[in-house]
C-alpha cells in the first residue's frame, strides 16, 4: 500500500545476461507508453547496479526462483534506502520463476509492496529450441514489463485488446499489443491522482 505520492518507476536489472543490453531502451520504452497514457509525469529510471536475487528464493527441486520471495527482498531493500512508498519498483532477469499454483510465470506484481518481478528466461525464442530474434525477445519483454506495471497501477488483467490481457503461453504474449486500452489508461491515472 502507498503511503506517498507515487514519482516514479524505477527499473532493477536482475542479471546482467538477457537484461543490461536492453535496459536503456526499455526506459525509453516503458516512459513512452506512460506519456501515451496521461502519466508522463512519472520518472522512469534505471537502477544502476545488478540487484541479484538470494539463494534463498531459489528452489532447488524446481530449479526455479520463486517470484514473491524475490519481490519481498527488493521491497526490503528499496525500503532501507528509502524509496519504495514513492516508487514503483520493477524486478527484471533473465531467470525462471515461479509462483505456487502455476508451473511459471512470466512475472508477479506484489501491489502492497510496490513492486514487481519480471522473469524473461520463457520469453526467449530459444528456449523453445526456436532461433534467437532480439526484435522478438524485446518486444516480449515491453510486453511484459507494461503488463506487470499495469498491476502496480491497480489494473486488473482485461479481455481488450491490451498489454493487461493475461498470457498463459509465450503465444500469448504476441498476440496481445504492447499498449494499454483506453479503459486501462483511465484507470492508471485515476489510480496515480489518488496517492497524490
Amino acid at each position: 500500500m502507498c503511503f506517498m505520492a507515487i514519482k516514479r518507476v524505477v527499473l532493477v536489472p536482475m542479471t546482467t545476461l538477457g537484461v543490461t543490453e536492453y535496459i536503456e531502451t526499455l526506459r525509453d520504452e516503458v516512459s513512452k507508453t506512460l506519456s501515451e497514457i496521461g502519466l508522463g509525469e512519472l520518472d522512469v529510471l534505471v537502477w544502476p547496479d545488478v540487484v541479484k536475487p538470494p539463494m534463498k528464493c531459489f528452489d532447488w527441486d524446481r530449479v526455479q526462483y520463486n517470484a514473491g520471495c524475490i519481490a519481498k527482498y527488493l521491497r526490503d531493500l528499496f525500503q532501507v534506502i528509502g524509496v519504495v512508498e514513492s516508487s514503483l519498483i520493477i524486478g527484471i532477469g533473465y531467470l525462471d520463476g515461479y509462483e505456487y499454483g502455476y508451473n511459471f510465470v512470466f512475472g508477479e506484481a506484489v501491489r502492497e509492496y510496490n513492486v514487481a518481478v519480471v522473469f524473461t528466461k520463457r520469453l526467449k525464442p530459444e528456449f523453445y529450441g526456436e532461433q534467437a530474434s532480439y526484435d522478438l525477445y524485446y518486444e516480449r519483454l515491453v510486453k511484459e514489463i507494461l503488463h506487470e506495471l499495469g498491476h502496480l497501477l491497480n489494473l486488473g488483467h482485461c479481455s481488450n485488446h491490451c498489454v493487461m490481457r493475461f498470457s498463459n503461453s509465450v503465444r500469448e504474449v504476441d498476440e496481445k499489443p504492447k499498449t494499454y486500452c483506453d479503459e486501462c489508461g483511465v484507470k492508471a491515472r485515476s489510480y496515480i491522482s489518488s496517492t497524490k
